[in-house]
């Protein structure tokens, strides 16, 4: 093995990790959102529930994206 894009290649599991991290923690925070807008029976403001609906949506399928994504470049390298 060549011992020159050892570092390189450490850096990118490195933004891979901090990238993923990230999309977890805006799936987690979609989610809490949306999931206090909905038990509060009081909120009548129908376009902030369907907001945060939409943001849950876009981080699950972000989220989805990037694993997909990291699974297809652990195929290739293990070829």
């Amino acid at each position: 093995m060549n011992m020159l894009h050892e570092p390189v290649e450490l850096l990118g599991e490195i933004e891979e990790v901090a990238t993923n991290a990230a999309l977890c923690k805006r799936l987690v925070m979609a989610k809490t959102k949306l999931d206090r807008l909905e038990r509060d029976g009081t909120c009548k403001d129908l376009s902030a529930l369907s907001a945060a609906r939409v943001e849950f949506a876009l981080a699950s399928r972000a989220l989805a994206d990037a694993l997909i994504a990291q699974e297809l470049a652990e195929e290739v390298d293990l070829s």
